[in-house]
């Protein structure tokens, strides 16, 4: 099974929700977690920077961002079937074009943390620090 690192906002509430449910709907645990601030990130990868996406490193060190990167995420997650086969099947520029806006605008929407964090109640395990 290919090890998957999701990169996201540590800052972002709905991104933190996001990795909150990939963490519980990941039955094979393994996709990994951490955030752009964190040492992993900084000492492996020093090109990813903070930005109005979330990074997906696959296995090979492909690097996904945006509609992609959830895209490929979805794959192994336990999901209704239905929706899953919709954004699949659905062209990354389309769905980039909401992503955008909602990147764009998520503090707003969602809220915003005052540190940098990783959730709490995921498993301990798939965190990088």
């Amino acid at each position: 099974m290919d090890k998957i690192i999701l990169v996201f906002d540590g800052f972002c509430v709905l991104c933190n929700n996001y990795v909150r449910l990939i963490s519980k709907i990941n039955p094979s645990k393994n996709i990994f977690f951490t955030n752009f601030d964190s040492e992993f990130i900084n000492k492996n990868y020093p090109d990813i920077k903070l930005g109005n996406t979330v990074f997906v490193i696959k296995s090979n060190n492909q690097i996904l961002n945006k509609s992609a990167a959830i895209k490929y995420c979805l794959k192994f997650l336990k999901i209704n079937p239905i929706i899953k086969l919709f954004f699949l099947i659905c062209p990354n520029f389309i769905l980039d074009i909401f992503y955008n806006i909602i990147s764009k605008n998520r503090y707003k929407l969602f809220g915003k943390f005052d540190t940098c964090n990783v959730p709490k109640n995921i498993d301990k395990e798939n965190i990088l620090l």
